[in-house]
């Protein structure tokens, strides 16, 4: 995509920092924001929808040492009704 002259990319899934945990080994979505984040001519890098069950400080730190990384997180709260 980078060579094809695009300057962000968007992870998107409905749990994707569960990503990595049915993988064998085992892979952390911490280290696959650091891999795609410091890939050259990358300029910003989103991810959606993050899920707070698996939200874990090493995601906010890769984020926050990922330069590339935007500063948000979209995490969804929802509620119910028993009425």
């Amino acid at each position: 995509l980078i060579q094809d002259g695009y300057k962000e990319v968007t992870l998107l899934g409905q749990n994707i920092d569960a990503y990595g945990r049915d993988m064998v080994p085992k892979r952390k979505f911490s280290d696959l924001i650091r891999t795609i984040g410091s890939l050259d001519g990358l300029k910003r890098l989103r991810f959606v929808t993050s899920h707070p069950r698996y939200m874990s400080m090493g995601v906010i730190d890769a984020v926050a040492e990922t330069p590339t990384a935007c500063h948000a997180f979209h995490i969804p709260f929802q509620s119910g009704s028993n009425g």
